[in-house]
């Protein structure tokens, strides 16, 4: 059970971007050549290494994001999933779903997510790229996200 609770605080910081954002002059906005349908963001690499990636991999055993995506709908929400790989150590991998949700703000390039658990974290979108840092154990976790 220590390794469940130690991966899902992990993945916690990651997914659900625990940094601060400053917003409070920003206006909600609708998504770059978006229309009223919606725009998905895949995930590419996390710190600039291209899936599957190990977020954790040590005595205990081993955890890795294997794909994710980030979907914007109307321009005002989103529903960031990830896809993990947990392996405890000496055992069997499973796979398992991480959901995040909430609104977002846009002004110009930079996009703010609200996750509705009270995260919140900043990006950049520009052309069909989307990406944001987010504090990690040993540093920032820059995020890479591809729109198509």
């Amino acid at each position: 059970m220590r390794f469940a609770r130690l991966k899902l605080a992990a993945l916690a910081v990651m997914a659900a971007g625990l940094a601060a954002g400053g917003c409070t002059d920003s206006t909600t906005a609708s998504v770059p050549n978006n229309g009223s349908v919606g725009a998905t963001f895949t995930l590419k690499t996390v710190n600039d290494a291209p899936l599957p990636v190990d977020v954790r991999n040590d005595a205990t055993g081993r955890v890795s994001i294997t794909a994710g995506e980030i979907v914007l709908t109307g321009g005002t929400t989103f529903r960031q999933s990830f896809q993990i790989s947990e392996t405890p150590a000496g055992g069997t991998a499973s796979l398992r779903e991480t959901v995040t949700q909430g609104t977002i703000t846009i002004k110009g390039n930079a996009i703010t997510f609200h996750a509705s658990t009270g995260g919140e974290w900043e990006g950049t979108m520009s052309g069909s790229e989307l990406w944001y840092n987010v504090p990690g154990n040993t540093g920032l976790v820059h995020f890479s996200f591809q729109r198509g």
